[in-house]
């Protein structure tokens, strides 16, 4: 698309303010929201980086062989989780900080009250969706509002609701459904040795292993959950049949099962028994002609197909990876399985169960084609657009179907490592650049992405997760962001540039920017830009203050508090009507003493 200024149809100029602290970390300068510049640090930034008094540590867990670890800290605010406020410091062996990912909030301020308990709140989703199944509910605050609200999660056997309700009102302020879905005989006649992978009990073989990391059952055909313990009489697990009691499907699901951990355990050093006492548990034959395969949070379900679209879902080794990574992120970053972060979660189980393929030796870059009997899989990460999915950020779904795009829009990101790994241009013609990506195999790649994607805070969007993979990426930056810029998640999409006292990018320049005090504690920001002056303005004070306004010139009104030292920064960006930035300035830091 050829941008130029008379084309765009809004403009956007956003004015960020942050509360500076007396004790500001060094490597806390000011470039965005209350936090360091960007969403990523490494080298000397990272090192130096003081985490917030308000962050506690959540989650840690080694990255590969390499010695080094990811350790996660989840900000709070009075009794609240700060939502999207997780904070991950990569370390290397040493115990350096070599890489930070995340945005600290600090200083916030709530724009409700919590009048809601979280009994409450859990009742207003059951008399949505019923009573039964597995209840958690948590209260969060909102940086970008300052609003209280619930997450309240009901986990059945075959789905995992997520409610969000304002603390204050009792309005439902989003809903989702976050089931990801997706010696014996396989599905396809193949032998499987299932040495160590059963025990004998009581008169039987169960498909329960020697080491206890793993059990499979059948449901027989119904949606209960686990279902019955599957079992042999001879330990020759070769009863034929598509559907209950046939035992193909089990074999694959236990044996796949058995490879996914394995690969987690020598590539990633991830232990699932960490995270998941009970092991890797897998059912087969779950519902009648069931074309799915999904993790409920706690499990894995695989239906039979009908048999026409797909067959037994356990019988293709990139499902049973796939989807078992569902529960990796999970017990990780735990993105958030709507919109970009869904897509996000859903490309990370398409690239590790596509990695799983390559380690067992039957790597190809389609996934589902074992279990499609007449097409050839369900999606194509070396050319998203042969199953109708994006290849390109322009191309991306925003509709609200398929949570906000979350299959569709995993080809973007599929799409980005294929190229990472191989090299090459956009398999869509109109989106090439003209110069190839240089790949860096499958090995350098692997690790990039699992430093980088375990890290992400759980509402992180496409740009974020460039900015992590380039923060872990080393020596291949170059290689990881020229993937991501031939994928159209650009910088400019991303970040725009500029800085300083002023601010210049394309079509736009910010000048003139003061701030002078009204009245009381009620001051004014001021600026110029060469574009029209109707504009849309974001104004956001201590991370947490949010108003949207349009106005009628270049300056917003505040009324801030007594005695406080303001920070902000004026950025404009120009979007097409399809919402797509063609430049950016940032002008700042600058700053009001009210």
């Amino acid at each position: 698309m050829d941008f130029t200024l008379e084309a765009f149809m809004t403009f956007k100029t956003t004015i960020i303010a942050t509360c500076l602290l007396a004790a500001a970390p060094s490597s806390m300068a000011a470039n965005g929201p209350n936090a360091h510049p960007s969403p990523s640090l490494k080298g000397l930034q990272a090192k130096n980086f003081v985490l917030p008094d308000n962050a506690t540590l959540v989650k840690r867990f080694a990255l590969g062989h390499s010695g080094m670890e990811t350790q996660r800290f989840q900000q709070h605010f009075q009794n609240a989780i700060v939502f999207g406020g997780e904070i991950s410091l990569i370390t290397a062996a040493s115990g350096d900080v070599v890489t930070v990912i995340g945005r600290r909030y600090d200083h916030l301020l709530s724009s409700n009250s919590v009048k809601l308990k979280a009994e409450a709140a859990k009742g207003i989703v059951m008399m949505k969706i019923g009573g039964h199944g597995r209840w958690t509910t948590n209260l969060f605050i909102n940086p970008s509002n300052g609003l209280f609200f619930y997450i309240v999660e009901n986990q059945r056997a075959d789905s995992r609701w997520h409610y969000w309700i304002d603390a204050e009102t009792g309005e439902v302020l989003n809903a989702y459904d976050g089931l990801t879905t997706g010696s014996g005989t396989g599905v396809h006649g193949d032998s499987k040795d299932l040495s160590g992978l059963t025990t004998f009990n009581r008169g039987n073989f169960e498909m329960v292993s020697a080491n206890g990391r793993l059990s499979t059952y059948d449901a027989g055909g119904r949606s209960r959950l686990p279902g019955d313990l599957a079992t042999d009489s001879d330990d020759q697990w070769v009863e034929p049949g598509r559907t209950s009691p046939g035992q193909a499907a089990m074999v694959d699901a236990h044996f796949f099962a058995n490879v996914t951990d394995s690969y987690f355990l020598s590539v990633l050093q991830f232990n699932w028994l960490s995270h998941y006492s009970q092991g890797m548990v897998s059912t087969a034959h779950v519902k009648r002609n069931y074309n799915n395969a999904y993790w409920n949070g706690y499990q894995m379900a695989y239906g039979d197909g009908d048999g026409i679209t797909f067959i037994n879902l356990s019988g293709d080794l990139d499902v049973v990876g796939h989807e078992l990574s569902h529960g990796l992120t999970d017990a990780t970053s735990d993105l958030i399985y709507q919109n970009e972060s869904g897509a996000l979660n859903e490309a990370f189980s398409d690239i590790m169960g596509t990695n799983i393929e390559f380690y067992y030796g039957s790597g190809n870059w389609t996934i589902g084609e074992d279990i499609t009997p007449n097409s050839n899989g369900i999606r194509n990460m070396a050319d998203p657009g042969e199953d109708g999915d994006p290849s390109h950020y322009n191309e991306r779904y925003t509709g609200t179907g398929d949570n906000g795009g979350v299959h569709i829009n995993s080809g973007i990101i599929n799409h980005w490592y294929y190229l990472l790994v191989n090299g090459g241009q956009n398999s869509d013609g109109q989106f090439a650049s003209g110069s190839d990506v240089a790949g860096i195999g499958l090995d350098a790649a692997t690790q990039i992405v699992y430093n980088g994607f375990t890290s992400l805070p759980p509402n992180a969007d496409f740009c974020l997760a460039r900015a992590a993979t380039d923060a872990v990426a080393g020596t291949y930056s170059a290689n990881v962001l020229d993937a991501w810029d031939e994928v159209g998640v650009t910088e400019t999409l991303c970040s725009g540039s500029g800085g300083g006292s002023g601010g210049t990018s394309g079509d736009i320049a910010i000048s003139n920017v003061s701030s002078r005090t009204i009245k009381g504690v009620k001051f004014q920001i001021s600026w110029d830009t060469d574009v029209a002056s109707s504009t849309e303005v974001t104004f956001s004070c201590c991370g947490t203050y949010v108003k949207n306004e349009q106005v009628t010139s270049h300056s917003y009104n505040f009324n801030g508090s007594k005695g406080v030292t303001y920070e902000y920064y004026v950025t404009s960006k120009v979007y097409d009507s399809a919402g797509n930035v063609a430049s950016s300035a940032t002008a700042g830091p600058f700053v009001h003493q009210n």
